[in-house]
């Protein structure tokens, strides 16, 4: 009985991993260059992001609003924050892509920048990914609407997992600027823009 179990999930598991890896050869976007970057970039709002993750603004806010419409402000900051946090794993994602097949080039000093991208898009990312759980479970089991709780605090996810979220992403943008320049990218003010 318990082999029984046994081999129907490691089917299961070997099906379900062939599935995975299908789908992503199939839906995998190819080598991205540098002239593809810009416009797969989702614009981040650093500023808006920073007030957001305020201590202070979230206490003016508490202090200022009844203790309802706290709480419904409070989830509308949390879902622009789920916002900016996806934009951030994407852009994390296409740098990342982009950063792999620069890595494997020929010039060395373009190939040192790339493997220094990669390592702060895959920290990003990783913020991004448990930030978004955090964030999507507080939703989920709707915090702000249990009095007997406090609200959550945005101020929790400035940093998640060691990562300090918005100075990891402000280093991110600083790489990928740096390999950007250093691959010659006539539209540099466009990659800014977009990140």
């Amino acid at each position: 009985m318990i082999i029984t179990i046994l081999w129907n999930l490691m089917i299961s598991a070997g099906f379900m991993s062939c599935v995975v890896i299908a789908a992503w050869i199939w839906f995998h976007f190819p080598d991205r260059t540098a002239d593809d970057v810009v416009d797969f970039l989702l614009p981040v709002d650093l500023e808006k992001a920073e007030i957001l993750l305020d201590a202070n603004t979230e206490t003016h806010l508490r202090c200022d609003l009844s203790r309802r419409d706290f709480r419904k402000t409070q989830r509308k900051r949390i879902h622009l924050y789920v916002v900016f946090v996806h934009r951030m794993a994407h852009n994390a994602a296409v740098l990342i892509d982009w950063a792999n097949r620069e890595a494997e080039g020929g010039d060395e000093q373009a190939a040192q920048l790339a493997r220094e991208l990669q390592q702060i898009a895959v920290e990003v990312r990783l913020y991004s990914l448990l930030t978004m759980i955090k964030l999507r479970l507080w939703l989920l089991i709707r915090l702000d609407s249990w009095q007997v709780l406090p609200a959550p605090s945005l101020y929790e996810v400035r940093e998640v997992g060691g990562i300090l979220g918005l100075e990891s992403y402000d280093r991110l943008k600083t790489a990928a600027s740096f390999l950007f320049l250093e691959m010659g990218q006539r539209n540099f003010d466009e990659l800014l823009q977009n990140l």
